[in-house]
């Protein structure tokens, strides 16, 4: 996020604190800006503090910043994490500080050689009315497509998009390798998967996810269903359980859209059920 900003020449890096001065380093050598610092005690003054640290150490590394600049006031401080809102970075507040949450929508890996990929990313914002309003132009100016929250359910939040993220990966390379094990080789097994997650996405964007959805579920093609169930016996039973849980979320989505009569419903309930079924 440092380098996309100072790409953006919407603000000047001044300070880098990593968890080793060495590494500090590498991220102003990587940057090609800024000074590398071994201890919060070292850090010159700053309208913005970011704070990009695993999500378990924001809370500290604010605290460890309160206690070292202990009149933040007018100063802005914030955090990337989607997990957590503003309220983890209280010590700083009290300090003075106006603090914020803004969560860039996308993996950041790539953001550090090519900045540009940021443009169009949306960010969920939530925090201070001067923190949001002070934050808005760099962001922006960096390509950001700026979203203001309040009140925001934070576990359910990047529950959610950890599905869409990383458990959509997850499930890639699950079914690329079903497909091996069909009989593809690697390769023929990624292309598959790759043309169809295009296609898959396209249909996404184009229709929406209640009108692109398609397949023997809301088909109710339940024999087909049953087919692939017995199919994936042979792999174990937790394949098996992979496909019903994903399963029932589609069946969740074709009953929403009231696709299925009863009876098929209760067909499926009963292919799905899996391990829940007491008959089991």
């Amino acid at each position: 996020m440092a380098a996309v900003l100072a790409a953006s020449a919407a603000v000047e890096i001044s300070d880098v604190l990593n968890r080793s001065r060495a590494s500090a380093e590498r991220a102003v050598a990587a940057l090609g800006a800024g000074r590398a610092i071994g201890n919060p005690a070292e850090f010159c003054d700053a309208d913005f503090w970011l704070i990009s640290t695993l999500d378990g150490a924001i809370e500290s590394a604010a605290g460890n910043l309160a206690a070292a600049r202990p009149d933040l006031s007018g100063r802005v401080v914030f955090h990337l994490s989607g997990r957590f809102g503003p309220e983890v970075l209280e010590a700083a507040a009290v300090a003075g500080a106006e603090t914020a949450a803004v969560h860039p929508v996308r993996s950041m890996s790539k953001l550090s050689t090519d900045p540009a990929a940021f443009s169009g990313t949306l960010c969920v914002a939530e925090g201070s009315r001067a923190a949001l309003d002070a934050l808005k132009p760099p962001f922006e100016a960096a390509g950001a497509s700026w979203r203001e929250v309040h009140g925001l359910q934070r576990g359910l939040y990047h529950a959610a998009l950890a599905i869409i993220s990383n458990v959509t990966k997850g499930v890639i390379w699950k079914a690329q390798n079903w497909l091996e094990r069909a009989g593809l080789d690697a390769g023929t097994a990624a292309d598959a998967s790759h043309s169809l997650l295009s296609i898959t996405t396209e249909d996404v964007f184009r229709d929406g996810v209640r009108h692109s959805i398609t397949g023997p579920v809301v088909r109710g093609d339940t024999s087909t269903i049953e087919a692939h169930l017995d199919a994936l016996e042979a792999l174990g039973r937790d394949d098996v359980e992979v496909y019903r849980v994903l399963a029932r979320t589609v069946l969740e989505l074709a009953n929403e859209r009231g696709d299925l009569d009863d009876a098929v419903l209760e067909r499926f309930e009963i292919l799905l059920r899996g391990a829940q079924d007491p008959g089991n």
